[in-house]
């Protein structure tokens, strides 16, 4: 019966070792072909919308077109002044969702809209693209594809919660399985980078598919699968970067809007997730004041957030604060639910609720 305080800490280990070793991981190769729009949906983005820019032009993208989405800061201005610059940039100036969509669907849409390329990437205004992106996208053969950027972490609670985005991304599903598999079930997305084929989005009914839906990745990537369209999820860490949240608040809030619809938001997803994280993540921390071997379990925990440090670029140092992690991550599950079952979520000043 001991066994149970320590042993369920092996499988997600296991699971991380398969992944590292077989989550595609983009090499060089030949540009996309055709011609490639980047579209940047953008809301109160002016701390973070130049480096964006600056990133994509530094590519060799045909144009790149962002959609001010009534932003209240200077975001507009700024890509404004690109624009003067750049023949390739182009501002759209967006009034906020009409009734029945959420704020980035209807960005998104109007993006794919005004785009003219045969190729879409989608790309949100805190990621920086590396300049051979294209490049490393080019010998990706499928219609929809999604990608993690390498994940930074500069404040405390960035550093405890930002690295279990890869933890879980890794623990619980065969990641090389998204590419092959025609089942709905088994997919992973990532929305912070998007790549798509125009057309295949045109067959979907562009965002229109997943106006409402909180997490619009997921709920893309789905849409596509039962259209029997070619998905795929890959390891971005050699095509971006982002630093999704810039504040402990933020993360928190930030993770509040998504983790509860992500899983399904269903009580019994929340509970079947509270549980496998308890039982594989925290227990042995909990156990092993009191028996040696729930040791095994912590080492488990440890070592699989080594490889994930050595894989992803995560600080090493940050892996000795695991259970403080996991406990903040829980919370913020039952946060999710909270705002979820209230009603009460909101991002950006803005409900979330189409």
């Amino acid at each position: 019966m001991s066994a149970l305080l320590w042993a369920p800490a092996l499988l997600p280990l296991g699971m991380t070792v398969v992944n590292v070793l077989a989550w595609r991981r983009p090499r060089l190769g030949k540009r996309l072909p055709g011609r490639v729009s980047a579209l940047v949906p953008a809301r109160d983005e002016a701390t973070t919308i130049d480096g964006c820019v600056a990133a994509l032009l530094q590519t060799d993208v045909d144009e790149l077109i962002v959609l001010d989405d009534a932003s209240t800061d200077d975001t507009a201005a700024r890509v404004a002044a690109w624009a003067s610059r750049d023949a390739r940039v182009r501002l759209l100036r967006g009034s906020g969702p009409p009734a029945g969509w959420l704020g980035k669907a209807a960005a998104c849409e109007g993006l794919r809209h005004a785009a003219t390329g045969d190729w879409l990437l989608f790309v949100d205004a805190d990621v920086r693209v590396v300049p051979d992106v294209l490049r490393r996208l080019g010998p990706v053969a499928a219609d929809v594809v999604t990608a993690v950027p390498r994940q930074e972490a500069v404040g405390p609670v960035e550093r405890l919660v930002m690295p279990l985005l890869h933890l879980t991304y890794t623990s619980w599903l065969l990641l090389p399985a998204v590419r092959g598999s025609r089942n709905p079930a088994v997919l992973a997305a990532n929305g912070q980078l998007v790549l798509a084929r125009a057309d295949a989005l045109e067959r979907l009914g562009g965002f229109g598919a997943v106006r409402a839906d909180v997490v619009d990745d997921m709920a893309l990537v789905r849409v596509a699968r039962r259209s029997g369209l070619r998905v795929d999820f890959l390891d971005g860490t050699d095509l971006a970067s982002c630093r999704m949240y810039t504040s402990g608040r933020a993360v928190i809030d930030g993770f509040s809007k998504n983790l509860y619809p992500g899983i399904g938001a269903t009580p019994l997803a929340l509970a079947v997730v509270l549980a496998l994280y308890t039982t594989t993540l925290l227990l042995p921390w909990l156990a092993a004041p009191w028996l040696p071997m729930a040791w095994v379990g912590v080492g488990a925990n440890l070592l699989q957030r080594l490889v994930l440090a050595a894989r992803f670029r995560h600080s090493a140092l940050d892996s000795v604060a695991h259970p403080v992690g996991v406990v903040l991550f829980l919370l913020i599950a039952l946060r999710s639910a909270w705002w979820t079952w209230t009603g009460s979520a909101s991002w950006r000043g803005r409900p979330v609720a189409a």
